[in-house]
């Protein structure tokens, strides 16, 4: 029993003596036009890290975080900081499929992971060897708005209102305008805005003239508030589908308020659906804290904090190639969000679409890829 004992505490003891501090890089946008989004990806961050301090060798990660103020230059900047001067061995970030695509290069050429967990542009993971995205492509969500427009809806007529100076939009816009012709339908309008419009009924009004079953808004929170607002004022009663940005920061409804009512929105997850033991616990930990109900963007960033802590555990200590094999190759993986698979950086997933009734966003059913 005594040698037990003493082969226990040893063995502790070596486990932490053989621990280390990881660097790992953070740029999010934690101010600028999607701040809200930045927000919510250090929240799931910070939340699985209170949760999961260390892996299984006793690692623990020192996150560095930088804020790119929702801009491309300013996440070119912080990436090549994060490795020339601070070292970090991985880094997750940012929000956006532009911003991502701007980090790209130097994440390429300093063999750093990255895990540009809800970048969803099809560009930011397509021939890439060192970017691992935790959330679907574009291209796989646009058709299945298409899909679920022209099947569940029954829309035969669609229209698209989509940002013109978004790589985000005009993909999205793209794979579901291919998808919908495919079925059958067809597109009676696009039509754009650039970035921070505030008014839409000159793009509202063609839209109904169009007369559409149904509007496709392959869009940020912040438009999709004041498109859904100037719906309402303008009495339009066709179906809205928006995309995973649509719905997924409380701006949305505490901005549209009642003119969010039946919006149906793409997302990577629901708190609706069946959890994992760790789901249930990843909850409890973020409502008890912020007194909100979970940001899907969240998961996804917890789900990365876990991928790379795995990785870590799995490799020598300061290889990032090692690492990153590790993240970006995983089968049936089970993490906040659920069971899903990665390979080469590409993960397999399911979505699932909310309606919003009274003012929250309700489960309404998931498609399989």
């Amino acid at each position: 029993m005594k040698v037990l004992k003493i082969g226990f505490i040893m063995s502790l003891f070596m486990g932490m003596l053989y621990a280390e501090e990881i660097k790992a890089g953070v740029v999010l946008p934690l101010s600028g036009a999607v701040a809200g989004f930045g927000q919510s990806g250090l929240r799931g961050l910070e939340i699985m890290q209170e949760i999961m301090p260390t892996n299984e060798k006793g690692d623990s990660l020192k996150m560095i975080i930088l804020d790119n103020k929702s801009e491309k230059l300013e996440s070119a900047n912080a990436i090549r900081r994060l490795i020339a001067s601070d070292k970090v061995e991985v880094v997750f970030g940012p929000m956006t499929t532009g911003n991502a695509l701007a980090m790209i290069k130097t994440v390429e050429d300093s063999k750093t992971p990255l895990i540009a967990a809800v970048a969803t542009g099809d560009r930011v993971t397509k021939g890439k060897k060192f970017v691992t995205r935790v959330a679907f492509r574009d291209s796989f969500q646009g058709t299945i708005a298409a899909n679920f427009s022209f099947k569940d809806l029954n829309a035969k007529n669609a229209a698209i209102l989509f940002d013109s100076g978004s790589d985000y939009s005009i993909g999205l816009a793209k794979s579901f305008e291919d998808k919908f012709k495919e079925l059958g339908g067809k597109i009676v309008i696009k039509s754009e805005f650039k970035a921070n419009t505030k008014d839409f009924k000159a793009q509202l009004s063609s839209i109904k003239a169009s007369n559409p079953d149904v509007l496709f808004i392959p869009i940020y929170y912040n438009e999709a508030a004041l498109i859904m607002l100037q719906y309402k004022q303008l009495g339009l009663k066709f179906h809205v589908v928006g995309a995973d940005g649509v719905a997924s920061d409380h701006t949305f409804f505490d901005i549209a308020k009642d003119a969010t009512e039946n919006v149906m929105a793409i997302d990577f997850y629901s708190t609706n659906s069946e959890q994992t033991e760790l789901g249930k616990k990843f909850i409890k930990a973020y409502e008890d804290k912020y007194k909100e109900s979970v940001s899907s963007f969240s998961i996804m960033f917890a789900d990365a904090y876990l991928l790379a802590m795995k990785a870590i555990a799995e490799c020598p200590r300061g290889d990032k190639v090692c690492i990153n094999d590790k993240i970006r190759n995983q089968e049936n993986f089970e993490g906040v969000s659920g069971v899903f698979s990665l390979k080469d950086g590409e993960a397999t997933r399911s979505a699932v679409f909310n309606k919003v009734v009274n003012g929250k966003l309700e489960y309404f059913l998931t498609v399989e890829p």
